[in-house]
């Protein structure tokens, strides 16, 4: 009897060290900031993104090619924060909000060269721990949404009391937007959220099981910990869906038929919770973060005719 308690026990304790050990390594690839620039070399790198890359690469060149200026602002919490600004003719301004591991140039170089062909101005931002922003842990929207408070502050402070200001996530992008859409100025106008999830908590389960085949307890559960005590925020500190629920601002929601990394039913759960005036475009045989790929024109076509209409 002693031997199976001796052995139950030593069970117990190998399988919560080999759970520490897995949620100290997940936690690290996923919160820790990733060694990885905001260069040419990003876009070569995403095997997925291989057969967008001429897309990619024109809308690159054409950002570099501009006279865009960098600005800065600082966090809630005395991070330094980068954008590239476009600067047009017009009361109008589009915010871009990048996904996990990007930053503003990468993911929103084509995009932006849409917005601005057609009057709009322009700001690139790059999330904390990405790109040229300080920061070492990544947000998830949690501590982006302040950081995009603030960015909303400043381009009013730069434009006017006038301006209009529009919000264009992606991804991780996507879900800041709408996590911050309770709490912006009467300035911010609608919101465009491609591809967002609908918590932390949700996103974090959901790849814990497709990619690693393990299951939320106690993985999730020890890494929540490592992120309340180390990066300051919590998984079920901010839910996508209540954010939304409690804002008046317009959405336009977009999500790739086929996108197997944030599935459509967030995208479709997110819509079902937002009370403002609403619109949802879906991308036949897109996968994740690549709509805009797939369908160049009918995307663009979308986010500008939402804009103008609710521009009226």
């Amino acid at each position: 009897m002693r031997e199976i308690l001796v052995g139950i026990l030593l069970f117990a304790v190998l399988l919560i060290v080999c759970s520490v050990f897995v949620s100290e390594y997940l936690f690290k690839i996923i919160i820790y900031r990733q060694k990885k620039s905001s260069s040419q070399k990003d876009i070569d790198a995403v095997a997925s993104w291989y057969r967008h890359y001429p897309i990619a690469k024109e809308g690159r060149r054409w950002l570099e090619g501009m006279p865009y200026i960098n600005v800065y602002i600082k966090s809630f919490d005395g991070l330094r924060l980068y954008g590239a600004l476009l600067e047009n003719y017009s009361d109008k301004i589009v915010i871009c909000v990048h996904g996990f591991t990007g930053s503003g140039k990468k993911d929103f170089a084509s995009l932006a060269q849409a917005y601005y062909k057609n009057g709009y101005n322009v700001l690139l931002v790059d999330n904390r721990a990405h790109g040229q922003s300080e920061g070492k842990y990544v947000g998830f929207g949690v501590l982006d949404r302040f950081d995009l408070r603030n960015w909303v502050k400043y381009v009013i402070n730069r434009f006017g009391s006038n301006v209009q200001v529009f919000l264009h996530g992606i991804s991780m992008g996507a879900a800041t937007v709408l996590m911050a859409s309770s709490i912006m100025p009467k300035n911010v106008r609608g919101i465009i959220a491609d591809c967002g999830f609908t918590s932390v908590y949700e996103i974090f389960e959901y790849v814990l099981k497709r990619d690693y085949h393990l299951p939320k307890f106690p993985i999730i559960y020890l890494t929540n910990i490592m992120s309340k005590i180390r990066a300051g925020y919590g998984y079920k500190d901010v839910n996508t869906t209540a954010e939304i629920a409690r804002s008046d601002i317009p959405i336009l929601f977009i999500h790739g038929e086929n996108d197997e990394f944030v599935p459509l039913w967030m995208t479709m759960k997110n819509y079902s919770h937002c009370k403002a005036y609403k619109e949802l475009f879906i991308v036949r045989e897109s996968e994740h973060a690549e709509s805009h790929y797939i369908d160049k024109k009918g995307y663009e076509r979308r986010i500008l005719t939402f804009i103008e209409k609710i521009s009226k």
